[in-house]
């Protein structure tokens, strides 16, 4: 019994080396691995390039213009109006007193009418006279001639002898004729005095609502003169105005 008390306590002694191999082993490995990166590190230092270090002084750029001034406001049309009427304005006028201008104007600049007109003309002369003018003269007459504006020297001419009419003017459809639906014809006999212009008229035939329109209107035509052997004159003649309902 007691030699199997020594044997038993052999194999139990066995454990405690390899206890110690273990941790051995790992500082071993720990020694050779810190080797491999600490030798490279300190040779690294003697083998750095030299670098050269530049001071560089930059000056600081120079600060912004000013901006521009802002532009002028535009006045409007009503506000320059306004203004131009405060200028204008002229002091109120009382009865009984002068009241002085506010403003006098120091020089008076005469208006350029210009040229007009021709060489031997005259003022109110017309197209086609004769040089230096005569005084109550038409278009077409002779020198010397008479003025005749007597009714008893007029002349009576058929409707394809009268002159040729210068100016017309549309008679008005009266209203009361146009409710009650009135259309018809006028017939008027007319005198023109020596330039053209119609002075008399009388109402020849023609329904009581349409005579005073047509009347009317005749009274504003105007014809060109009527000359005879050089001489302007009166002329009676007929003229017909017809009234019209568009829609009958």
């Amino acid at each position: 019994m007691f030699g199997e008390s020594l044997i038993i306590s052999g194999e139990r002694r066995k454990p405690t080396k390899r206890y110690l191999t273990l941790p051995i082993s790992l500082l071993i490995h720990a020694l050779a691995i810190a080797s491999f990166i600490v030798v490279p590190l300190m040779m690294a230092d003697t083998n750095l390039p030299e670098v050269k270090v530049t001071n560089v002084f930059v000056m600081a750029p120079p600060p912004p213009p000013p901006p521009p001034p802002p532009a002028a406001k535009k006045k409007s049309g009503g506000e320059q109006k306004a203004t131009e009427a405060k200028k204008t304005e002229s002091r109120p006028v009382i009865a009984g007193r002068l009241v002085a201008p506010i403003e006098v104007p120091t020089i008076i600049q005469e208006e350029d009418v210009g040229s007009f007109g021709i060489e031997g003309g005259i003022e109110g002369g017309v197209e086609g006279g004769v040089e230096g003018g005569v005084i109550g003269g038409v278009l077409g007459g002779v020198e010397g001639g008479q003025l005749i504006e007597d009714s008893q020297q007029a002349i009576r001419v058929a409707s394809v002898q009268r002159p040729r009419k210068i100016k017309e003017v549309k008679p008005i459809y009266p209203q009361i004729a146009l409710t009650a639906r009135i259309q018809g014809v006028v017939i008027i006999e007319a005198m023109t005095d020596i330039y053209g212009r119609v002075r008399q008229a009388r109402v020849v035939s023609g329904h009581p609502l349409l005579n005073e329109a047509a009347l009317s209107a005749i009274k504003q035509w105007v014809y060109e003169p009527y000359i005879l052997n050089g001489i302007p004159k009166p002329v009676i003649f007929t003229a017909t105005v017809t009234f019209t309902l568009q829609n009958m």
